[in-house]
C-alpha cells in the first residue's frame, strides 16, 4: 500500500452542465422518496434480503443512497446490521448498467458504498477489511476529477483507520493533506474532525499535556455551534486524557458533558463507549461496587451489538474489579466466559493465549491485578497489530 503521503488529491474540472444537473437532481430525488418505504421495511431483515434476487425496482441510484444514508443511520445501534445494508447498496451498484447515470453520480455513489462499507468495519474492529474498502472508495472516486470534496472525506474516514492502528504518522500525513481541501469547500465540521484526530494521536502516543490543551482548544471554538457530534468526541477524549493525568474529578466532570450530549443525539454506542470510561474511573478512585453495576450493564450492551473484542476488555475491568474486592472465583468464571465468547466469534487466537494465561495465573499470582492489566494493554495493541506476540509478565512468587 503506497504511504498516504504520496497521495495526490484529484484537482475538480469545471462545472457540468447546469440543465443536466437540474434532470439528474430531480430524478434522484423522485427514486429517494420512493426508496424510503421500502428501505425503512428491510431494517432487521437485511441479511436475508441480500441472498434474494434484486428486484428491478431497486435499481436506482436513488434507492443506493438511501440505503447509505439508511447504514450509516443504524451504524451506533448496530454496526454488522450496518454492513449488511451497506453491501446489499453495493451489490445493487455493480448491477446498474453501465452509463445508467453520468459519471460523477456513478463514481461518488459507488465511493460512498465502499466508504460506508469501511466505516462499519472499522466500528466491528476489522480493520484490514476496512482499508480494503477505503481503497476501493478512493479508487471509485477518483474515476472522475470533480469529486475532491468527496475524496477528502474519504481520506479523513481512512486517517481514523490507520491512527487505531497504531500508523499514526501515516494519519497525520493523511490529516495534512485534506485539510487544505475541507477547508476551500468550507467544510468546518471536518476540520474540527481532523483536529479531533490531531489530539487523539497526541493521545496514543502518551502527549498527554499536549492533547489536553488541544482538546481544551477544541471546546472552546464547539461550544455554541451545532457540531455537537464532535463536541461529544471531545469531550470524551478530553476525560480520557484527565484520567491518565490523574485529575478523575475534572474526568468525571468532562465525561458527564460527553454524555448528556450523546443522549441527545440518540447515539447509543458511543454512549455506551463513554459509560465504560465513566466506570473505569470509578474503578481507579475504589468505588468497586458502583463500577461493577456499570461495567455489567455495559458489557452486556457491547456483546448484543456484537462487538465482542470490546465486550472482553469490560470483562477484564470486571475482572480487575472482582480481584480487588477478594472475589477470585468470580474473576476466574468470568475469564473462562470472555474466552467462551472469544472462541465462539472466532477471534484472533493470540488473544486466546493472553486469556488462558490469565485464567491460569489468577487463582495463585502473588500481584492478579498487574497480570490483568498487562493482558489487558495486550489485547488493545492486537487490534492495532493483529500478528503481535504475547510475551507473559515476569510474575513475582506468591
Amino acid at each position: 500500500m503506497p504511504a498516504p503521503s504520496a497521495r495526490v488529491l484529484s484537482e475538480r474540472s469545471p462545472a457540468v452542465n447546469r440543465d443536466s444537473f437540474l434532470h439528474n437532481a430531480a430524478q434522484l430525488t423522485a427514486e429517494r422518496e420512493a426508496a424510503r418505504p421500502r428501505i425503512a421495511a428491510l431494517r432487521g431483515t437485511v441479511s436475508h434480503a441480500q441472498d434474494e434476487p434484486v428486484p428491478p425496482s431497486w435499481r436506482n441510484a436513488g434507492f443506493v443512497q438511501e440505503l447509505i444514508t439508511a447504514a450509516a443511520d443504524m451504524l451506533e445501534t448496530d454496526a454488522r446490521e450496518s454492513l449488511c445494508m451497506a453491501q446489499l447498496a453495493l451489490a445493487i451498484t455493480t448491477s446498474l448498467p453501465h452509463n445508467s447515470y453520468p459519471l460523477p453520480i456513478q463514481a461518488q455513489m459507488e465511493a460512498f458504498v465502499w466508504k460506508e462499507i469501511g466505516t462499519a468495519h472499522r466500528f466491528l474492529s476489522e480493520y484490514d477489511a476496512a482499508l480494503r474498502a477505503y481503497d476501493a472508495a478512493l479508487r471509485s472516486v477518483r474515476r472522475t476529477s470533480v469529486l475532491a470534496h468527496d475524496e477528502a472525506i474519504i481520506e479523513l474516514a481512512r486517517a481514523v483507520a490507520l491512527s487505531d492502528l497504531g500508523r499514526h504518522d501515516d494519519a497525520l500525513a493523511l490529516i495534512a493533506q485534506t485539510a487544505p481541501v475541507l477547508h476551500e469547500f468550507g467544510d468546518g465540521s471536518r476540520l474540527h474532525q481532523a483536529a479531533l484526530l490531531k489530539a487523539i494521536v497526541h493521545q496514543r502516543r502518551g502527549e498527554l499535556a499536549a492533547a489536553r490543551t488541544t482538546y481544551e482548544e477544541l471546546v472552546s471554538l464547539l461550544e455554541g455551534t451545532d457540531d455537537l457530534h464532535t463536541l461529544a468526541a471531545v469531550y470524551n477524549n478530553l476525560g480520557q486524557v484527565c484520567i491518565d493525568l490523574g485529575q478523575p474529578s475534572v474526568a468525571l466532570l468532562a465525561l458527564q458533558h460527553a454524555r448528556a450530549l450523546l443522549e441527545a443525539l440518540d447515539m447509543p454506542a458511543e454512549q455506551t463507549r463513554t459509560n465504560w470510561v465513566l466506570a473505569r474511573v470509578l474503578l481507579s478512585i475504589g468505588q468497586y461496587a458502583n463500577a461493577i453495576n456499570a461495567l455489567q450493564s455495559i458489557r452486556a450492551q457491547f456483546l448484543s451489538r456484537g462487538m465482542s473484542e470490546e465486550a472482553a476488555l469490560v470483562g477484564l475491568d470486571l475482572i480487575d474489579a472482582s480481584i480487588a474486592t477478594e472475589q477470585r472465583d468470580r474473576a476466574i468464571a468470568l475469564t473462562e466466559q470472555v474466552i467462551a465468547e472469544f472462541t465462539a466469534a472466532g477471534l484472533n487466537e493470540r488473544a486466546m493465549t493472553a486469556l488462558s494465561y490469565l485464567h491460569d495465573l489468577v487463582p495463585t499470582a502473588a500481584e492478579p491485578r498487574r497480570i490483568v492489566a498487562h493482558v489487558r494493554l495486550y489485547l488493545e495493541e492486537l487490534r492495532r497489530e493483529p500478528t503481535r506476540l504475547f510475551l507473559p509478565l515476569d510474575e513475582p512468587s506468591p
